[in-house]
């Protein structure tokens, strides 16, 4: 079997401006060449390899359980809850605890935000929690 590693999630937003602010400046995305170059489409790079693929669309309801959601990695995961607080971005814990981290039982910790269209995204440690 080959090595696989993760190309892009694509989401549906309603606003493409909310959603690429939310993603710029909560989550420190930046903006990468759009191949389709359609308006209503923008992409936004994830580490090295990986991207979101944001695309504006008229839809219903996006209220998805938390279990529904993408993860990201930080490695400073200390500073971005700091600056999530300083910014008042909520976040919550597993256990929808607002402001609150949670343990994985694998020793990462981790946090759950919501985007403008209620997709959850989960950020981790990139560090396990040796303490």
């Amino acid at each position: 079997m080959p090595n696989m590693t993760l190309d892009h999630v694509s989401l549906l937003v309603r606003s493409l401006e909310a959603s690429s602010k939310f993603y710029t400046e909560v989550l420190g995305l930046v903006p990468i060449h759009n191949g389709t170059e359609k308006p209503n489409i923008r992409w936004f790079g994830i580490g090295d390899v990986s991207a979101l693929h944001l695309t504006e669309e008229v839809f219903g309801d996006t209220r998805v359980k938390k279990q529904t959601h993408f993860a990201l990695c930080v490695d400073d995961f200390d500073g971005f809850v700091a600056e999530l607080k300083a910014k008042g971005v909520n976040f919550w814990s597993w256990s929808e605890k607002t402001g609150e981290v949670t343990g994985r039982p694998d020793g990462f910790r981790q946090i759950y935000l919501a985007d403008p269209d209620g997709y959850w995204i989960e950020v981790n440690d990139h560090n396990r929690n040796v303490a």
